[in-house]
């Protein structure tokens, strides 16, 4: 696939989503927001001290990030997004906080900002779709003033998955993602492209199969039936990483906080 029918997938993809997203979310993690507490905790931290800086979310979607930043930090806060649906979800989340909140349709490839620009960045959930996620790193390096703050937060498969079962997983039920990295493999982007990680956290959270299906697998005519086909070929060491049931498995989302070196 390329790269410009990869984005008109991933665009599409969100654009009929985009209906359904916060309640998809909330669903899962059981929360109004559509994360857990822990997630909210780490961001919270990061980004304590921030407000009236100005903040960078890549892949802002619905806004369910964003809100209770601007709720509980009050950053001037700038969101980009591939898709319009999603941005307008965030505009109507963001209507108390217009004066202090930009959002901007555009692509994360090609970032419309100068070096030096921001306080901090946010990408949650959003690496994944990056075909070269190194490349990505640089970018925000560029955009970040010395010593600002980069938070990361995205599904990452077991660190002792070397089988690459998650990374099949997701490939068995969607056409959008490009890449999942362990928390590890991320650390090591990070350090490598000029960053200092100073704290990382993964939580497990469960996840049903139906989820999965309507989340992601209905948007790709993908059957029910062909998940349960590839979770029950599942080898033992992916079973117990994941903790393979009859309905469901346990996932992990991990948050990772760093800032610019000089």
């Amino acid at each position: 696939m390329t790269d410009s029918t990869h984005k008109q997938t991933v665009q599409k993809y969100y654009s009929i989503r985009a209906k359904d997203y916060d309640h998809q979310k909330s669903r899962t993690w059981k929360s109004e927001n559509g994360f857990g507490a822990e997630i909210f905790d780490e961001m919270l931290k990061a980004f304590t001290g921030f407000e009236n800086k100005l903040l960078l979310e890549v892949g802002v979607g619905s806004g369910r990030n964003a809100k209770p930043l601007l709720e509980k930090v009050r950053p001037y806060f700038i969101g980009l997004d591939l898709t319009r649906e999603m941005l307008n979800n965030a505009r109507n989340k963001f209507l108390a906080y217009r004066h202090h909140s930009e959002l901007i349709l555009g692509d994360a490839d090609h970032l419309p900002f100068v070096s030096d620009t921001f306080d901090a960045i946010l990408c949650m959930s959003t690496m994944h779709y990056f075909e070269d996620q190194e490349k990505t790193l640089e970018d925000y390096g560029q955009l970040l003033k010395e010593g600002g703050t980069f938070v990361y937060g995205d599904l990452s498969p077991h660190e002792a998955d070397n089988q690459e079962f998650f990374e099949k997983l997701e490939r068995t039920i969607s056409r959008a993602h490009r890449r999942y990295c362990k928390a590890s493999e991320t650390k090591r982007l990070l350090e490598t492209h000029g960053f200092h990680v100073s704290r990382m956290r993964t939580i497990a959270y469960k996840k049903s199969y139906r989820e999965l299906i309507e989340d992601k697998g209905r948007y790709f005519g993908i059957s029910p039936k062909a998940l349960r086909r590839y979770v029950r070929a599942a080898s033992k060491e992916a079973k117990e990483q994941y903790i393979l049931t009859d309905t469901g498995l346990t996932l992990f989302y991990s948050v990772i906080t760093s800032t610019r070196e000089n």
